[in-house]
């Protein structure tokens, strides 16, 4: 959304979206396999950094 949009706002709102959605499966996994649910979180890492660029980069471009 952020690049085809070409929309920080936008990027945010669907990347805020992943990230409640990487918590979902994280929680999912633990209920099902305790293994599982720790390989699922640099992932969920990588995306809240990822989360917080954007949400930078929306700040700092306001118009």
């Amino acid at each position: 959304m952020f690049f085809r949009l070409r929309s920080t706002k936008a990027g945010l709102v669907g990347i805020a979206l992943l990230d409640v959605s990487n918590a979902e499966l994280i929680a999912r996994a633990a209920k099902a396999d305790r293994t599982a649910a720790p390989a699922l979180v640099p992932y969920a890492a990588w995306c809240g950094f990822a989360t917080l660029r954007n949400a930078d980069l929306t700040r700092r471009n306001r118009c």
